[in-house]
Parts: C-alpha cells; sequence; structure tokens
C-alpha cells in the first residue's frame, strides 16, 4: 500500500484521537465553566432580590 506523505494510517489515525479527546475535553470544560458562573449569577440575582424585597416591606409599613 502506498500513503500520501508517507504517513501509515494508523499515525494519522492516532493523531486525530488526541484532537477530538482535547476537542471534548474542552466542550466538558466550557460547559462546568458556564454552569459555575450561572451558579454564582443567579446566587447575586436572588440575593438582591431578597434585599429588595425586605427594602420595600419597610418602605410600606
Amino acid at each position: 500500500m502506498i500513503h500520501r506523505n508517507n504517513e501509515s494510517p494508523l499515525i494519522s489515525t492516532h493523531l486525530r484521537l488526541p484532537n477530538v479527546q482535547e476537542f471534548l475535553y474542552s466542550i466538558i470544560f466550557l460547559i462546568l465553566v458556564v454552569g459555575d458562573l450561572l451558579c454564582i449569577h443567579f446566587l447575586f440575582v436572588s440575593q438582591a432580590y431578597s434585599e429588595l424585597q425586605i427594602e420595600f416591606k419597610k418602605s410600606n409599613i
């Protein structure tokens, strides 16, 4: 068998596999980071909302 660029099929397959793994790891990492940021954002929003509710109740008294 003659291969272009003198590469054997095993080497080219072996070189592609880490790229796919790195891509999947990058996607998982981004999902975790986005999830973490959303949780932190939700905590700040809920805290601000509860503080505004308390202030609103104080002003109505």
